[in-house]
């Protein structure tokens, strides 16, 4: 299964969730904790995450490890999160560049050379202050990160093209129309991690022309979260100028990538059409944080759409109506992943959509634990089936996908359940604890760490969704709690350090 190691990990001093009805969503988050303690290696001195994809290899990427990180923040600093990627940051070349994988034993690029995986630092950098309080990191990490956009600015922008709304007889998308721009592009669908996805033609040098929605839109979630690392330290001029970036960039997406016809974010092929394919990528937008309340609910509907993202296991990484949809859930082309599920999630979280991912969340959960007991051998899977329990399978060979894959597939036992199921977002620079509470059984969370603090947070079984809900709530650390059920109730509660609060909702 996995390998052990020296690294000591304290399973019972991790949080610990109760959920009255679905005793085996508990296990599960167990069990992915369990075998995530499993696979953490040592690399030239370094404890880090490992991504599970080979014990015999030490190869690491950079996206697997920026969603396990996400997880790993919920452990208390037990488990090497954002630490690995550190590893990253020491491997940087002198002109910014970070490949998208590395062997941790040779220090070597094991694939695709001077290709990049998606840069997701900022963002996790982020989140994890978000969950610790701690800006520590930032002046360290911010000179890392900043020189990674330039790189990709100098060599993962495209040729200037034709914008949607030029008028004139250009014909070819350089140099001749008089109203042009530039968006990101990956080399490949390798690159950004979506192997066999119908995008573009998987052969070098392939997607340069093409604008890519998730890279454009990565980018701006990265500028975002910059301004706001920036700002975190009272650097105005410099967050500033990240949040200028992200304007510009997130505007460009906006009006070159969006089509009015099929009202979703597509890939566009220089000079001007767009890739008709629907993919799990063109819900990125949300994540980056700027979509416009009607665009938000144009992807909302379809997400919600059964001919499209709504299929029995959420959320296929390609639309059910495709001509290339595999019902198996055969990789990129309809299975459905971890990190493009938490993508979502959080993104709807953070964009006010939290009903939309608490029933993704549900639905989601509720296969893997279905497939865990009924699947040999009952662990986690590298990918699922959009439309049975079952894992997915590999492109090409139609073989199972990988088994005992904690890698990213944690983030759904752990991280969504924490913070779409039961409803919990941690902001501690502010001292705060926003709680949802939309479950009717008894539910919450004992011994979460929350800053230098810890938290219990539990709520008693209510009749139905519209019943008072009862919570108890203690923290080591004086927090505010911000309580809400449905839209309209909402109640901030004061907890002091070290004393128990009651409160009905």
């Amino acid at each position: 299964m996995a390998f052990k190691t020296g690294y000591p990990v304290a399973l019972d001093q991790l949080p610990q969730p109760l959920l009255g009805r679905h005793p085996e969503w508990v296990d599960l988050y167990h069990f992915a904790w369990k075998l995530a303690a499993r696979n953490i290696r040592k690399s030239r001195g370094r404890w880090h995450m490992d991504a599970a994809w080979d014990p015999k290899l030490n190869y690491q990427w950079v996206w697997d490890t920026c969603f396990m990180a996400l997880y790993t923040r919920y452990s208390g600093g037990q488990l090497p999160g954002v630490q690995s990627l550190d590893n990253f940051y020491d491997l940087q070349r002198a002109d910014g560049y970070i490949a998208m994988s590395y062997d941790f034993d040779t220090a070597k690029e094991p694939w695709h050379p001077n290709s990049i995986n998606p840069p997701l630092f900022a963002w996790v950098e982020w989140e994890h202050y978000r969950m610790t309080g701690d800006s520590s990191r930032f002046a360290r990490v911010i000179p890392h990160i900043e020189r990674l956009m330039e790189w990709i600015d100098q060599n993962q922008l495209n040729e200037p093209h034709r914008r949607l709304r030029a008028r004139d007889n250009a014909a070819n998308y350089a140099g001749g129309s008089t109203d042009t721009y530039r968006l990101y592009f990956y080399n490949d669908c390798g690159s950004a991690g979506t192997d066999d996805s119908p995008r573009t033609p998987r052969l070098p040098d392939a997607g340069k022309y093409f604008d890519w929605i998730d890279l454009s839109s990565q980018m701006v979630l990265s500028f975002r979260m910059l301004a706001n690392m920036h700002a975190a330290l009272g650097n105005r001029s410099d967050a500033a100028k990240w949040s200028a970036r992200a304007k510009e960039t997130g505007d460009l997406i906006n009006s070159e990538l969006w089509c009015k016809r099929s009202r979703f974010y597509h890939d566009r092929m220089l000079p001007k059409n767009f890739v008709s394919t629907k993919t799990i990528l063109g819900f990125w937008p949300i994540l980056a944080g700027i979509c416009s309340t009607d665009r938000l609910d144009a992807l909302v509907e379809h997400l919600q759409n059964k001919n499209e993202f709504n299929r029995p296991t959420p959320v296929p990484t390609l639309s059910a109506d495709d001509c290339n949809y595999e019902p198996e859930g055969v990789y990129w082309v309809g299975g459905v992943w971890a990190p493009s599920n938490y993508m979502i999630t959080r993104g709807l979280m953070t964009a006010g959509r939290g009903d939309v991912a608490h029933d993704i969340a549900l639905r989601y959960l509720g296969v893997l634990a279905r497939t865990f007991a009924q699947v040999n051998p009952h662990t986690l899977w590298e990918s699922y089936s959009p439309e049975k329990d079952l894992p997915g399978l590999q492109p090409y060979e139609r073989r199972r996908v990988k088994p005992h894959f904690v890698g990213w597939t944690g983030i759904g036992p752990i991280a969504m359940l924490i913070e779409n199921i039961l409803g919990l977002d941690v902001n501690m620079p502010k001292a705060q604890v926003d709680w949802t509470i939309r479950l009717t059984e008894e539910h919450g969370i004992k011994n979460l760490a929350i800053g230098a603090g810890r938290a219990d947070f539990l709520c008693a079984a209510r009749r139905s969704v519209n019943a008072p809900a009862q919570v108890t709530i203690r923290s080591t650390v004086p927090i505010t709690v911000s309580l809400h059920r449905g839209p309209e109730k909402s109640r901030a509660i004061k907890v002091p350090a070290a004393v128990t609060v009651d409160a009905v909702l």
